[in-house]
């Protein structure tokens, strides 16, 4: 076995990981200079093999670990070994040790698996890593450290490598178990002699405690036969009571089956009174549905009477108001006929005054024109002064004028295109009225108008219709809501009675599970099982007592819905549930019995194929028995469950369950009344919802119709309507054809007086332009005073002319004004009122469709509607009679059911009293019962109490049964008892216990004496013991002594060919007897001892010469430094010669050797590595000479590594430390 390779990381200077292999199984030398981490290298190795590194403080331990490590404070070494001659006893030929170092803890492995230290330590132990013979590993120093030790220490080593310490520490035990020993020994005398003391008092006491005996034994005698007589008092009372219960049993059965009568008519009673209240409930419906129709019909009736009657009323007027309105309209036409011509007449004499008027207006315009200027040109003499300040004043009155002119031209200009405006609109206006005219008076307009009002009234009839067949199906509605909630709460009371047969977190979680379900929509949940089977009346209590609480577990198609359920079941805090999903049942085969005797439980239950895993889960293993006993036999054969009809069960363990049940609470009972109104309600409902449906559905036709009715009511107002605007559009154009034309001509007028101002403005203008071009002048020409006389006088003439001219037009004006304004104001808007049409007759018109002035056409459409009101009003009359039948039938049938109601309530009420009279029979026979049982119990505590105090008795002597006794009457017996009290009463001090006590001590006393013979023959065995390991460690000493002081002669002769060397073992001068005397009593004499044995040599001294065998040899205190370094490695050698490890490390062993030694030293080496392997570090070239394989260890930034040189890389580095040193 040798080391193959090595591996270190994280290990003192070692930071990166360092492998070394390839190592000779001979002979390996590393070099490297100090300090680079060679004694590092040994130490790894150390860290793995030895014991020097355990016990480590935290700061020893990072001491170990490389400095630059990081976070992860660890490191390792990792060793391979060669195990090819089995050295260690392993399978492997390959061995890895390692050894991981923590800050805390250090971890091990071998062979890459994880192992104890201690399995480690003693696999190498195994394999010859002793660790009593630690110098397999020299580190540096150590052969230092053992040149310079003393003789003392040089045996303590020799005594580790011959094992002598073994011997030491089982002689140390030895002597302090024969210390205890003797301990043990001392005190089973002291007990020994405690014990004879206290039987010598105990002897004396027996024969006073035989006598206390005796005395107890009669009063025991005594005692027992009193209890007896009471026992068998008690007893009698006790069967008394039972007999008396019994007969009260067989009276109240009697009660019990007139009760359970009572309770199954009750039943039946409230089911037919419930049927009856619903019945009720619903003829009531019906009734308060009737009387509603019926007020609602005459209601219409009394409307439709007075529509009627309106209609009549308005039919008679009809006609006089006609013609009033026809002959007003004639008198209007005419008199407006009659105000046009005039108006005809008028205006052209008006237009040719006013044509006379402006000529005559124009022209005196021009004369006072020329006369203002003729007198404004004198006064200008005396205004001005000159000329040229006349003409300044001139111009600036011309360019006044001028802005006066193009400010007129101006209004001139617009107000004619407001003319030409007006006149195209006046165009338009009177193409519209012909236009609108034509519209109003065409035939088709009257045509379509009919035909819209023809078809609404066909649609409001078909609307009028589905409101009837609306109101049929509302109190079909109302009656099924009616139908639905009876049955509902039905349903209810089945709900409640289901829930009453399990645990209310067990209901409430049915119940939460059902919502959930409805929540979430889930598909995958099927129900309670008991819900989804169907069972025979005869065969529902065995499925009771085999199903039990499986009846209301949930059946779901798979765990993942089991799971959603459940934990909305935890999230809503709302019960507990159990689930059976499908997917999970795996129901073994079963096989029956095939006997006539007995039947399997799960064919007389009928359910869905779909459950079958469901069911066959609970009840495949169960079979309905024709009687317990066989049942039991089919249970234990077959290992099924047998059941009963009864209810009564036999499991496969033989145990049998029973008695009395109480069939008005049968779960399967409650199921089926739950699974029945269950259907009810589906049914009910379901035909409440095809009701609403077709309220629905006719809901949505009356509202289509409705739209119709709407969209052929806006059809034909939108044609009613449409003429109306017409009509009304037409009298706005009239009206705004008058305005224009009055606007016409009042631009007109307009027009024609900014003429005239212009031509004034002109001719001023041409005034003021002539005068500039004149002279200046202090007064006027006679020409021009001639000219100014002769205008005064045509001013006054033409001013008297258009005066007269001007009178006459006003009064013509005033007469086509006032014209205008009676035919504007009075005679058109009269005519356009009675065209338009007001008040309730024409309300009728456009609710008939009759145009305006059709009277004909109205009055037939009157008397139309008015038969169509009288035959509704005849329907209406018949539906009367037949909802007034309805409503008697209903009010008879309603009084029938109340009777039969009143009836079955008053059987009810005899049967629940009938009921009350049995309970209170039953309550009063419970509680003479609990009397009774109260007296029992009463007595069988006694009866207990007395059996006890007879088991109190203990054993009782055979007298006691004797007829002494159970002839003796009871005084006599109290009489001798409280005698034997008194007797009693004087042995008080007497020790009852005595004789226990006595024999107890016998029985101490031989057991202490054989732990004394014991005890003797202990301390025996242990000398002889201490005897026998000093003879061992003597002779292991003077053995390894021995061997070692031959090794030494031999290594040390081959070492120092000339010279002889010895190893001499010290003894005490005076030795003593060895054997150690004493009785052993004393812990100071077993030290004592313990020091004569262990104590006997004293030291190992060496002795050598190097310079011939046969001069006197000296002490290697007297040597050199290099010889006794030289003594140290022959002793190492010689130790490992002794005790041979399979390698060696040796860390710079030669450091302190002469030039020849280290020679030898090289050489022997050499020479041992053939059986051994040797791995050394050195700085001379003497052991590289002799070495197999070398290794360089260098160092840089704190890091160590180690690579494998040659013999000349290793023999250079050698040279140069030899130069540098």
């Amino acid at each position: 076995m040798y080391i193959k390779k090595i591996v270190i990381q994280g290990f003192k200077t070692y930071k990166n990981a360092t492998i070394i292999d390839a190592f000779s199984p001979h002979h390996n030398v590393v070099v490297g200079r100090n300090g680079s981490g060679k004694s590092n290298f040994f130490t790894a190795i150390r860290f793995v093999l030895s014991d020097a590194y355990t016990q480590m403080s935290r700061e020893e331990r990072q001491g170990l670990i490389h400095e630059g490590s990081g976070t992860v404070m660890s490191a390792y070494v990792e060793i391979y070994f060669d195990n090819s001659d089995k050295r260690f006893p392993l399978d492997e030929t390959e061995v890895v040790i390692r050894r991981t170092i923590g800050l805390k803890k250090d971890d091990y492995s071998l062979n890459h698996k994880s192992a104890q230290r201690t399995d480690i330590m003693n696999l190498l132990e195994s394999a010859g890593f002793s660790r009593s013979n630690p110098y397999y590993i020299v580190p540096q120093g150590k052969i230092t450290a053992l040149t310079n030790s003393k003789d003392p220490e040089r045996l303590q080593l020799l005594k580790e490598v011959a094992g002598a310490k073994v011997f030491e520490q089982r002689l140390k035990q030895s002597l302090k178990e024969m210390a205890s020993t003797n301990k043990q020994r001392k005190e089973i005398d002291e007990m020994l002699t405690f014990i004879e003391e206290r039987l010598a008092d105990l002897d004396s006491e027996k024969d006073e405690l035989k006598t206390f005996q005796s005395l107890e034994n009669d009063k025991k005698c005594c005692e027992y036969s009193l209890y007896d007589r009471e026992l068998t008092s008690i007893n009698d009372s006790v069967e008394a009571i039972d007999d008396e219960y019994t007969t009260q049993i067989d009276g109240s059965s009697k009660f019990i089956n007139d009760l359970e009568k009572r309770e199954a008519v009750i039943p039946q009673l409230e089911e037919t009174l419930s049927e009856l209240r619903s019945s009720i409930n619903i003829l009531k419906v019906d009734k308060e549905q009737s009387e509603s129709e019926l007020h609602s019909v005459l209601k219409e009736i009394a409307e439709i009477n007075a529509e009627i009657q309106e209609l009549e009323k308005t039919s008679k007027n009809i006609s006089n108001q006609s013609e009033i309105e026809s002959l007003t309209k004639k008198r209007l036409e005419k008199a407006i006929k009659e105000k046009e011509q005039k108006l005809a007449q008028l205006k052209p004499s008006v237009g040719q005054i006013s044509l006379k008027e402006k000529e005559l207006r124009l022209k005196l315009n021009g004369l006072i024109t020329r006369q203002r200027a003729l007198y404004s040109k004198q006064n200008r003499f005396s205004t001005f002064k000159s000329k040229s300040e006349r003409d300044a004043w001139l111009k600036q009155k011309i360019d006044e004028l001028n802005s006066q002119l193009s400010l007129k031209n101006k209004t001139l200009s617009s107000s004619k295109d407001d003319l030409l405006q007006n006149e195209n609109n006046l165009h338009d206006i009177i193409s519209q009225i012909e236009n609108l005219e034509l519209s109003l008076n065409s035939a088709g307009a009257h045509r379509k108008l009919e035909e819209a009002s023809n078809i609404l009234n066909e649609v409001k009839e078909k609307y009028t219709n589905l409101l009837d067949d609306r109101k049929n199906l509302w109190r079909e509605e109302a009656r099924q809501r009616a139908i639905v909630d009876s049955v509902n709460e039905e349903l209810s009371k089945a709900n409640r009675s289901v829930s009453e047969t399990m645990d209310s977190s067990q209901a409430s979680g049915l119940l939460a599970v059902k919502k959930i379900v409805s929540k979430l929509g889930l598909v995958g949940v099927y129900g309670p099982l008991g819900e989804l089977i169907e069972v025979n009346e005869k065969y529902k209590t065995a499925v009771e007592v085999i199903a039990g609480n499986s009846l209301f577990h949930v059946v779901v198609d798979n765990d993942h819905t089991a799971s959603t359920v459940m934990e909305e079941l935890v999230r809503s805090k709302a019960g507990r549930v159990t689930f059976m999903p499908l997917n999970r049942l795996k129901p073994k085969d079963v096989v029956y019995p095939n006997s006539n005797d007995c039947v399997p439980l799960i064919k007389k239950i009928v359910y869905d194929e779909q459950f079958s895993v469901a069911v066959k889960q609970v009840f495949s293993r169960s079979v309905v028995a024709i009687s317990l006993e066989r049942g039991s036999e089919i249970a234990r054969e077959y290992k099924l469950t047998a059941i009963t009809l009864d209810g009564d069960r036999a499991d496969k363990r033989g145990v049998l369950t029973g008695g009395y049940r109480d069939q008005k609470r049968s779960r399967i009972d409650a199921l089926n009344a739950q699974r029945r109104r269950k259907i009810e309600t589906n049914e009910s409902e379901r035909g409440l919802n095809e009701i609403i449906k077709k309220i629905e559905k006719i809901d949505k036709r009356i509202t289509d119709v409705n739209s119709e009715v709407n969209l052929k009511a806006a059809r034909f107002e939108k044609l009613r309507s449409e003429r109306e605007p017409l009509k009304i559009e037409l009298l706005k154009l009239k009206n705004n054809e008058r305005i224009i034309k009055e606007n016409i001509n009042s631009l007109r007028s307009m027009i024609e007086n900014l003429e005239i101002s212009d031509i004034q403005i002109q001719s001023q203008k041409s005034e003021y332009e002539n005068e500039i071009r004149s002279t200046f002048k202090q007064a006027l020409d006679s020409k021009e005073v001639s000219e100014l006389n002769e205008l005064n006088l045509n001013v006054l003439k033409l001013e008297k002319e258009l005066d007269k001219v001007a009178n006459k037009l006003s009064e013509q004006e005033s007469q086509v004004t006032t014209i205008e304004a009676d035919l504007n104001e009075n005679l058109y808007p009269r005519r356009d009122s009675i065209l338009l049409g007001n008040g309730k007759i024409e309300g009728l018109r456009g609710l008939l469709g009759i145009e305006m002035g059709s009277q004909v056409d109205f009055k037939e459409k009157m008397d139309k509607e008015l038969e169509t009101q009288r035959v509704k009003l005849e329907t209406l009359r018949k539906q009367v009679k037949a909802i007034s039948k309805r409503v008697k039938e209903i009010s008879g049938e309603l009084e029938e059911s109340n009777n039969e109601l009143n009836s079955k309530e008053k059987l009810l009420g005899k049967a629940r009293e009938s009921q009350r009279n049995i309970l209170r029979k039953l309550q009063n026979f419970q509680k003479n019962s609990e009397k009774n049982i109260s007296k029992k119990s009463v007595l069988i505590k006694r009866r207990d109490d007395i059996q006890r105090k007879i088991r109190e008795l203990g054993v009782l002597p055979e007298e006691a049964f004797s007829k002494k006794y159970s002839e003796m009457n009871g005084d006599r017996l109290l009489r001798k008892l409280n005698q034997m009290t008194k007797e009693l009463s004087k042995y008080s001090h007497v020790n009852k216990k005595a004789l226990g006590q006595y024999n107890n001590f016998t029985k101490q006393r031989d057991n202490l004496v054989e732990r004394r013979k014991e005890s003797d023959r202990s301390k025996k065995s242990i000398e002889d013991l201490i005897t026998a390991l000093e003879e061992r460690k003597d002779n292991a000493i003077s053995r390894t002594f021995g061997q070692v002081s031959k090794g030494f002669s031999e290594i040390f002769e081959k070492l120092v060919p000339t010279g002889a060397g010895k190893l001499i073992i010290q003894k005490k001068a005076n030795n003593g007897d060895g054997n150690g005397n004493g009785n052993g009593n004393s812990n100071g004499d077993d030290n004592d001892k313990l020091d004569s044995i262990l104590d006997n040599y004293i030291g190992v001294s060496i002795s050598v010469s190097f310079n011939s065998k046969s001069d006197e040899q000296q002490r290697i205190e007297q040597l050199s430094g290099g010889q006794k370094s030289l003594c140290a490695i022959a002793l190492i050698l010689a130790i490992q010669k002794c005790d041979p490890a399979p390698f060696y490390l040796f860390d710079e062993i030669d450091a302190n050797l002469d030039a020849q030694y280290r020679t030898a030293v090289a050489s022997l080496i050499n020479e041992l590595s053939e059986s051994a392997q040797f791995i050394c570090t050195t700085f001379r070239s003497e052991m590289l000479q002799v070495a197999d394989k070398f290794f360089g260890v260098m160092f840089n930034n704190k890091i160590s590594r180690v690579s494998e040189i040659n013999r000349d890389e290793a023999m250079s580095f050698i040279e140069g430390q030899q130069q540098r040193g």
